[in-house]
């Protein structure tokens, strides 16, 4: 077995329990924890999306990981500027 191979099931597996981690740290009160907590399970979510589509040879897992990571970023950013307030 190649050294490569089981080196991606290990870090699909730290991957899983980092996205544990995040939603446990999204579960508290506050939205900024909410927001993080969420920003890091999309950017988990999409490593291992990456790792598990070279393995399977999957369709399209680049641009799903690629839309994924983006658009967690752009939601990221709107809503700090709706929390910042307006620039009175």
């Amino acid at each position: 077995m190649d050294i490569l191979f089981v080196s991606n099931y290990i870090v699909v597996i730290a991957l899983m329990i980092m996205m544990l981690a995040a939603l446990r740290a999204s579960a508290y009160e506050s939205t900024s924890m909410g927001l993080l907590g969420s920003s890091i399970v999309v950017n988990a979510f999409a490593v291992a999306l990456l790792i598990i589509g070279g393995l399977y040879n999957l369709e399209f897992f680049r641009d799903i990981s690629l839309a994924l990571i983006f658009f967690g970023f752009v939601g990221t950013v709107a809503f700090a500027v709706v929390l910042g307030g307006g620039d009175e």
